[in-house]
């Protein structure tokens, strides 16, 4: 599915150079003169007649031709310029120029795109929407090289650009839709990819709305159909169907067959998400097909990247390996550095399934490091954890742990920098969600600090005219002294609710691993003898699968469930945290390892023997695997920071996963004296429990 994704995501980028004939009208007093005289040196072949129009339309042919032979267009344009006389209309020579630097930006060409760029920017003051040309050009090549941040600078300043010359003007200026669609869709893809998917849908609604201006069928069948994608996402199922069938309709009137390649890989992907395992090879399969007889290697390549996707999820992993290696290929002539990681990743996952596990975790960490490069921390979490489930279920259980942990300590720096995000954002949704409450918060202060300033000019009163109105101003100053109280304790209150919000997690209502650290910090403060009390870590087992098959939203719905499953197991003086994502963490204290085993299982057990219960009626099996220990481990009681205790349970929780899930691994005993000693044998907990400095009890769950 993922690949189904990448490419419904990504392919607009490639498909949008070979776009239909604009509508958008070209500037009537030049196509008259142009049309009334001979055509510019160097065009002649171009036709009698041309209008801008009519040349934007043919530059759009020499992109797509591009596409594929860049080398061949870029000889051919230079032909062109070097032809233009200097009567031509500097409209004329923009378009040329344009062209060129969109080839070459799409074939990672850096120095030809910039020094087009450059070209266009000096002819802004002559051609109004040649700045706005030079800047789509810069994130089209920061795009290909993946300079991700630059690349959407430069769309946004295109964006504005575009919308300044442009919008209404289109014919004055002699915009031409497609530079401009293709900078919207670039910042829809990279909203898709960042997860906020409202952006998207957002950006996306104006791509399609420009398109449709412009009457261009086949950029608005490709943006119906990267639509119909998004609204899926977003839980709106009938207008997701709708958009698709639109799509298919506009696509159907594109020769190339370009635009329903699109929809094909939409379709694919939407079948994915569906849980349908068989229902996106057929498409995909006739998306091959159309691109090897449009003649296009490069489109070829990407629909086989989605299908060597589909080739895994259905069990096929020869089928998958044999796509990759007949993309690879392409995807490295062009240098494709988007498309690397995912066909390596593909590859990699295949070659393990088949066996040759050296070659495999080879091109798995490949992909691993080209993700790194692009600073997608995200997807690089995502591979880290499928290449684990793969090596797992290959029997390399050392090397599917190591990438646990990898994609662990990812998820934590993640959740690290996720926090002090939301934390930076807590005073603007302050601001918004909750401005009257800060505002009648702030009336309150302003009150109280009148109030103060009136009690010290009463009590200046009452001093001058305690002889003649004592009783008064006693009763005045009574009055002043119950309202100061009242208004410090609602500061107080609201400090309090302050307070409560900071350590609870949103989505389950328990504590968050903020309140986890400072309540073990307290209960262990002062305590020489080290951390004491019982550790429970618990994980749901194939979650990402339940967000893929089912949605997000139910997702949210099974992780609110486990954890109000759990609070009704632990006691009233346990600490029960969401420890991040969908891990779980209960610390227990004065409770014996015998007490500590039986609630574990409990918990285990309650979990795992009930299906969670949808809204809808439906049913969603869940399942857990778990870790635990009872601290200082017997026979020695080493001494050791709670930090390294979760660490030391952390580790047994990989082990569980590794040894197939749905079970509870318990730490019993370690036979190492000392901390240090200790230390490395959590370092590498599966050579100490099979060497037995740890003592390991292992218990599947019993229905």
């Amino acid at each position: 599915m993922r690949a189904l994704v990448v490419a419904s995501s990504l392919v607009v980028a490639f498909l949008a150079q070979g776009a239909s004939a604009a509508r958008v009208a070209a500037p009537q007093a030049s196509a008259s003169a142009i049309a009334a005289s001979a055509v510019p040196p160097g065009l002649e072949r171009l036709g009698s007649a041309l209008t801008l129009a009519e040349l934007n339309d043919q530059a759009d042919r020499w992109a797509t031709e591009g596409f594929d032979d860049p080398d061949a267009a870029l000889h051919r344009l230079d032909e062109v310029q070097q032809g233009l006389a200097e009567g031509t209309p500097a409209a004329w020579a923009a378009v040329i120029e344009r062209t060129r630097g969109v080839v070459a930006a799409r074939a990672g060409r850096e120095s030809l795109a910039q020094e087009s760029a450059g070209r266009l920017s000096q002819m802004a003051a002559q051609v109004a929407v040649a700045g706005a040309d030079a800047a789509m050009i810069r994130a089209l090549l920061d795009e290909q090289l993946w300079r991700n941040e630059s690349a959407v600078g430069h769309a946004l300043e295109a964006d504005a650009a575009y919308s300044k010359t442009c919008a209404g003007e289109a014919s004055r200026n002699g915009c031409d839709h497609r530079g401009w669609w293709q900078v919207i869709r670039l910042l829809a893809v990279r909203a898709d990819r960042q997860g906020n998917r409202l952006e998207a849908a957002r950006l996306q609604q104006r791509a399609n709305e420009l398109a449709q201006q412009a009457g261009d069928d086949t950029l608005l069948a490709w943006g119906l159909a990267s639509q119909a994608l998004l609204s899926h996402h977003l839980n709106e199922m009938e207008k997701s169907r709708r958009e698709m069938s639109q799509a298919e309709r506009h696509a159907r009137k594109d020769p190339s067959g370009r635009a329903m390649i699109r929809v094909l890989l939409n379709t694919a992907a939407l079948a994915s998400l569906r849980n349908e395992r068989t229902g996106s090879q057929a498409p995909l399969e006739e998306a091959v097909r159309l691109a090897r007889s449009s003649g296009s290697p490069r489109l070829e390549a990407l629909a086989l990247a989605a299908l060597s996707d589909a080739f895994l999820r259905a069990g096929r992993p020869r089928d998958a390996l044999a796509a990759v290696e007949r993309a690879l290929p392409v995807m490295r002539q062009f240098n494709d550095r988007r498309y690397l990681p995912v066909m390596l990743h593909n590859g990699g996952i295949a070659r393990v399934q088949l066996g040759q596990i050296a070659q495999g975790k080879a091109d798995l960490e490949a992909a691993v490091q080209l993700w790194e490069q692009a600073k997608a921390r995200a997807r690089v979490e995502v591979e880290l954890n499928e290449s684990a489930d793969a090596l797992a279920a290959a029997g390399d259980v050392k090397a599917a742990l190591e990438n646990y942990h990898r994609a662990t300590a990812l998820r934590d720096q993640i959740d690290t920098d996720t926090r002090t995000a939301v934390l930076g954002q807590l005073k603007e949704r302050f601001r918004t969600e909750a401005g009257q409450r800060d505002l009648e918060l702030a009336e309150r202060e302003n009150s109280l600090k009148t109030a103060r300033l009136e009690n010290q000019t009463l009590m200046q009163r009452v001093w001058m005219l305690a002889s003649i109105v004592l009783a008064l101003a006693m009763g005045v100053l009574v009055v002043q002294v119950r309202r100061t109280r009242d208004a410090n304790l609602q500061l107080r209150r609201s400090e309090a609710l302050l307070k409560v919000q900071s350590e609870r997690d949103p989505l389950t209502g328990l504590a968050n691993r903020r309140h986890f650290r400072e309540a073990l910090s307290a209960r262990q403060d002062g305590d020489a003898s080290g951390f004491k009390g019982g550790l429970i870590l618990l994980d749901v087992d194939h979650f990402k699968r339940i967000n893929d098959e089912h949605g997000h939203a139910i997702g949210d719905a099974v992780l609110i469930e486990v954890a109000q499953r759990l609070s009704s197991c632990v006691r009233s003086g346990d600490v029960a945290c969401r420890w991040g994502g969908e891990e779980f963490l209960v610390h227990t204290a004065e409770l014996s390892s015998e007490g500590v085993e039986s609630l574990a299982l409990r918990v285990l057990g309650e979990i795992g023997n009930r299906p969670v219960t949808l809204a809808d009626g439906r049913e969603v099996a869940v399942t857990m695997s778990m870790a635990y220990a009872a601290f200082p481990l017997p026979p020695h009681g080493v001494s050791l920071p709670w930090e390294q205790a979760v660490n030391l349970v952390d580790m047994g929780l990989y082990s569980a996963k590794a040894m197939g899930r749905d079970q509870a691994v318990g730490i019993s005993a370690c036979a190492v004296s000392s901390t240090d000693a200790l230390a490395r044998a959590a370092g590498d907990f599966e050579r100490a429990r099979l060497d037995g400095r740890l003592s390991v009890k292992v218990t599947p769950r019993t229905g």
